[in-house]
């Protein structure tokens, strides 16, 4: 029935800022940037992925007690050190999985507030 998810958005209060961390430190791809009435519609992707990441600009981004955001990378280890060494704060982790044996994961959060978790699955 279905293929995958199309889009994700995520609440932004700053475009530019967003676009910058999603970019230059995560290493999102651009697929579209175009304006979009007083703002831009923006969708970036991951190499080899069909999911788009879309921002949707808010007044504030709510807080929240679950990522809105969970991505998948081969060494959760290494890519801490590497978005460490881009200026992030990693707030939990990494460290191994209770929930999954042989999954290790960590949790910070982008500039505009969102918790994102990265994780390796093991197979």
């Amino acid at each position: 029935m279905f293929t995958h998810i199309h889009f994700q958005s995520i609440d932004v209060t700053d475009t530019d800022r967003a676009f910058t961390f999603y970019t230059d430190v995560m290493g999102f791809d651009v697929e579209t940037d175009a304006p979009y009435g007083e703002d831009r519609w923006i969708f970036l992707t991951l190499p080899g992925a069909q999911t788009r990441l879309h921002f949707n600009k808010t007044a504030t981004v709510a807080a929240t007690k679950t990522p809105v955001l969970v991505l998948n990378t081969g060494d959760v280890d290494q890519t801490c050190k590497t978005l460490i060494s881009r200026g992030v704060t990693i707030d939990k982790g990494p460290d191994d999985a209770p929930w999954s044996p042989g999954t290790r994961w960590a949790i910070f959060h982008d500039t505009e507030g969102n918790m994102i978790l990265i994780q390796n699955v093991a197979d």
